[in-house]
């Protein structure tokens, strides 16, 4: 019995010697650094107290220093709020910081890990240099016309809702719709209407695989944790239900496609240009690197992942700001109406949309207050030292320290935005944009791991925008919230009480 206690005894004293040991790494770096428990640290996570652009934002504001140090649970994460340190750790230092933390491990996560955000070292740059002409402005044009024919479709059916009665609306749902539509005809190769097929097996796909719910976000945080512990009893973030739904459907795909030479300009395409495909046999398709097929729909369901949630969230909360904010709404509507105009009847094209300044400015504005990702990382993987621009003082990383960049923090900051809670288009317009450090706006991140879709993505959300806006509005309802406040429990950022709009005809 003795020899039990003295063992657990020493057990005890060992961790928090452990514990104690590694809550002084900053304060012997004498480096400034949040002192939040990591009990509290496993409370807020498992429990989800906050959401984590609240956290983020909290964190940015705690600290006023350019190199900031905090734990997660016990492992030291420097977080950099400097714009100049930013740039050296993203740009000018980069093949020091070329990688990702390892958020999927394990074969049985094969999907997740073999996605170009994972991806690591050479193997990264082989597989982004595959996939970056895929979004060349040529490439782009053509699949411009999947998405606008996506966009006016969805339109006519919501117009038609609201002849139905329809005025109160959770619009969520309805931007879940759009963006489903538009992967499915640009990334996986077919159309479907969501707003008419309401119940379609693409759409309850997509939604399992991007709402991890809490034993999702509990079994993500144990594979990004406890990754020996994860390997060894072979934690799945995705069921095998979707692995296999979605490798049936890219690899089917592939094989119609090639069996009858049948040519569309998507995603689908472009993964069998990657493997040396060539259904219309006009290229000599030059091929460096053998992809296994892990691999390559692994780059589907990363599309999947940044667009399903990512837009429809974005449109959201442009929907809200231009629900409060009647003058801005006003003015992008007058913009659209002139295009309209202009078109005279014709349709709209990639470079007309492209050249709406007053609208860039209002998605540019949105996604600074608003950003999907509140966070960006890295990982150092070669040893370098950095120097605090303040105080000059040198910091010495080494390979395998873990680096935060906190953009919800930046996007807010008074000293980088004026008044940063209110929703200001104009900060973008041509006249102030120069104004604006490159480095404190970041909502597809910046340098070569920069979102490589990022030019899709405001495709996308752009020609939303126009179709909508030209013959309807956003107005306040009974049940909007205003201010929005988030809700801890999603991984993504959503409100309380939802996204509830008024939405009208012009008429109205």
């Amino acid at each position: 019995m003795l020899v039990e206690v003295i063992l657990f005894s020493a057990t005890i004293f060992g961790f928090i010697w452990y514990i104690k040991n590694q809550q002084n790494f900053f304060k012997n770096l004498n480096i400034e650094y949040d002192k939040t428990s990591p009990f509290i640290q496993l409370k807020e996570m498992f429990f989800r107290k906050k959401n984590l652009h609240d956290m983020v934002e909290d964190m940015y504001k705690k600290c006023d220093s350019s190199i900031v140090g905090f734990y997660e649970l016990l492992s030291p994460i420097f977080m950099i709020r400097h714009p100049d340190l930013i740039n050296q750790i993203l740009i000018s230092d980069f093949n020091h910081f070329m990688n990702h933390r390892d958020f999927f491990t394990g074969e049985h996560n094969g999907l997740l890990s073999n996605n170009l955000f994972s991806l690591k070292g050479q193997k990264w740059k082989d597989m982004r240099a595959t996939l970056t002409p895929a979004y060349t402005g040529s490439k782009l044009r053509a699949m411009f016309e999947l998405i606008r024919e996506t966009a006016e479709d969805f339109t006519i059916n919501l117009k038609k809702e609201i002849k139905d009665g329809l005025s109160d609306v959770e619009i969520k749902d309805y931007f879940t719709r759009y963006a489903n539509d538009v992967i499915a005809t640009s990334a996986f190769g077919f159309q479907i209407n969501s707003m008419i097929e309401k119940d379609n097996s693409f759409l309850e796909m997509s939604k399992g695989v991007t709402d991890f719910g809490k034993f999702g976000m509990f079994k993500m945080i144990m594979v990004m944790q406890f990754q020996k512990l994860s390997r060894f009893f072979k934690i799945r973030i995705l069921s095998k239900k979707y692995t296999d739904y979605y490798k049936n459907l890219v690899m089917g795909t592939m094989k119609k496609r090639f069996d009858e030479q049948i040519f569309r300009p998507d995603m689908i395409n472009m993964l069998m240009e990657a493997r040396g495909i060539d259904v219309m046999g006009s290229q000599d398709l030059k091929v460096n690197q053998k992809w296994s097929d892990d691999e390559i729909i692994a780059q589907s369901l990363m599309f999947l992942f940044s667009g399903f949630e990512n837009v429809s969230s974005v449109l959201c909360f442009l929907s809200q700001e231009l629900m409060e904010n009647q003058d801005v709404q006003r003015k992008l509507k007058a913009e659209i109406q002139e295009v309209l105009k202009e078109l005279n009847g014709g349709q709209l094209t990639y470079e007309v949309l492209n050249g709406m300044k007053y609208m860039d400015c209002v998605v540019s504005e949105s996604m600074r207050k608003w950003p999907v990702n509140a966070m960006t990382d890295r990982v150092c993987t070669k040893a370098i030292e950095i120097q605090d621009p303040e105080t000059g003082e040198s910091l010495h990383l080494k390979a395998g320290d873990k680096i935060f960049i906190p953009i919800l923090g930046l996007h807010r900051d008074p000293k980088y935005f004026p008044d940063p809670m209110k929703f200001d288009p104009e900060r973008f317009s041509d006249e102030n944009k120069d104004s604006i450090n490159p480095n404190t706006y970041l909502p597809f991140g910046v340098g070569p791991r920069m979102c490589i879709a990022h030019r899709f993505a405001y495709l996308e959300i752009k020609a939303m925008l126009f179709y909508m806006f030209s013959d309807l509005r956003v107005d306040v309802s009974e049940k909007s919230t205003i201010p929005l406040e988030l809700d801890p429990e999603p991984a993504q950022p959503y409100p309380k009480n939802g996204f509830w709009v008024k939405l009208l005809g012009d008429g109205k």
